[in-house]
């Protein structure tokens, strides 16, 4: 009646007192498949991820700089640890919980602005570089009955949050290709790295919590709910 691809699996009894353990160990497989993409299915491959830009606007008496980063890749989503899930069957509600090691962003940028009085320009390759990132991503669903009969999750109101352990920066060419300064303006942006984050942040997370729901809504298109959570 339905077909499904082999990595999703079984599910788990919606009845099991460790049903989050099953989520998780049934869950982490099927999450690093579906990040590579399925064309099969229709799901669109995720790693590299696409984002189309990143801002950072600081204005304070010592740094006034506009930075922007175009045609950036977001590299690293294929290695996310699925940790831990909170899965309320009842109130449809679900919060899953993810490690990785390591993300990484590059990209073309053009900067302009002063730091220190001294004017900073440049446009060139731009990277960079998260790490020990501990992130969230809290959900509610539906269920839609199909032409077949069968009920599937529709994903509603997701929510990603976001920690970053670490954060670098490396932009090339900056000052003309002046060697000295740039190395002295990549460390002084990388000693400032928490202050940046909180400009580029937004979309990071916006664009994070959308490859969350394709994944999850994938997941969910691919086996009715009464598979996903049997009731045996």
């Amino acid at each position: 009646i339905f077909s499904t691809a082999k990595y999703i699996g079984t599910g788990c009894n919606r009845n099991d007192p460790n049903l989050n353990d099953c989520v998780v160990r049934k869950g982490s497989p099927a999450i690093k498949k579906v990040v590579q993409g399925d064309p099969e299915y229709r799901i669109p491959r995720l790693e590299p991820l696409v984002i189309d830009s990143l801002s950072i606007g600081r204005g304070t008496k010592q740094v006034g700089l506009v930075l922007t980063c175009t045609n950036c890749t977001l590299y690293g989503l294929q290695n996310t640890k699925f940790v831990r899930s909170e899965v309320n069957l009842k109130n449809k509600t679900c919060v899953w919980h993810m490690e990785l090691d390591k993300l990484e962003v590059r990209g073309k940028y053009n900067v302009t602005g002063k730091v220190l009085l001294l004017p900073i320009t440049g446009n060139g390759k731009a990277k960079f570089t998260f790490s020990k990132i501990v992130f969230s991503y809290a959900y509610d669903w539906i269920l839609d009955k199909k032409s077949n009969g069968f009920e599937y999750v529709n994903i509603q109101n997701g929510q990603l949050k976001f920690k970053v352990g670490k954060m670098t920066i490396d932009l090339e060419n900056l000052f003309n290709g002046d060697k000295l300064l740039g190395e002295n303006m990549n460390k002084f942006l990388n000693e400032n790295w928490q202050e940046i984050l909180k400009d580029i942040q937004p979309a990071l997370v916006e664009s994070l919590s959308a490859v969350f729901k394709t994944i999850l809504n994938a997941m969910a298109e691919l086996v009715p709910y009464d598979n996903m959570f049997p009731n045996d």
